[in-house]
């Protein structure tokens, strides 16, 4: 579940009031729609802001699970910030998970080789007579 860091966000910029407004808003009343306006609001008022780019993306992907965009604004946070160790476990944490996410829904299409055994063992019988 996605959860905010208010301790990497800078005092000094003006996405900082807008995140605890967030904060607050998503915390008394679970309104992650709502958290998406503030981030809006945030990413305008500071496009250069890593930290806030990376809990959009990690908004996004829980709001919509909508790779893409999350993947996005992961790589601007990243280019915005590329030595915050924060910025970057988010956005390892997001491939990890989306990495796990894929490789469940492409085990659920795989159809079983019901000749494999067969081959196999036509394979020994061949190596086994030379």
């Amino acid at each position: 579940m996605w959860t905010p860091r208010l301790e990497s966000v800078s005092c000094h910029s003006s996405s900082f009031i807008l995140a605890i407004t967030f904060v607050f808003n998503q915390q008394s009343k679970r309104d992650l729609k709502g958290a998406e306006e503030y981030f809006s609001r945030a990413i305008l008022a500071d496009p250069g802001d890593g930290e806030i780019l990376s809990q959009y993306a990690k908004l996004v992907w829980e709001l919509y699970r909508d790779h893409d965009k999350a993947l996005c604004y992961f790589k601007q946070s990243i280019q915005a910030t590329p030595a915050d160790s924060y910025v970057l476990a988010a956005y390892a944490s997001f491939l990890w998970e989306t990495e796990e996410n894929e490789e469940e829904s492409m085990s659920q299409f795989e159809m079983p080789n019901h000749n494999e055994g067969a081959v196999a063992a036509a394979n020994a019988q061949v190596h086994h007579k030379n």
